[in-house]
């Protein structure tokens, strides 16, 4: 029986307060991770989240660990790996320039 159902389980809202996150950062995560159009690096992977009619997700406790590994790694290991992602979707076209022009400064 155990493990299965909801009760056990923590919605997005809680899983951001546990990691210490806005709601909107773990949805940006999934949002980017779902995305075919950007590469993820080989280590990097998010838990496949359980949904309830609405949408919602919903995360075990080691599920919740495997994110704060994720949060660990975006901070080191695979520092800048959602640059991209980020600079179009949260910062729209002045992201996007910003982005190219520093990719202009590396490339010189």
């Amino acid at each position: 029986m155990g493990g299965d159902k909801l009760s056990d389980k923590f919605s997005t809202a809680r899983t951001a307060q546990i990691l210490d996150i806005s709601t909107n950062t773990l949805k940006r995560w999934y949002k980017w991770y779902e995305n075919e159009s950007y590469v993820k690096p080989d280590g990097l992977k998010l838990p496949e989240p359980t949904r309830d009619g609405r949408g919602t997700r919903f995360f075990t406790m080691e599920q919740v660990q495997e994110l704060r590994n994720f949060q660990q790694n975006l901070k080191t290991i695979y520092r800048g790996c959602m640059s991209e992602f980020n600079a179009t979707y949260q910062w729209g076209n002045r992201g996007t320039e910003i982005l190219m022009r520093k990719k202009g400064e590396e490339n010189e």
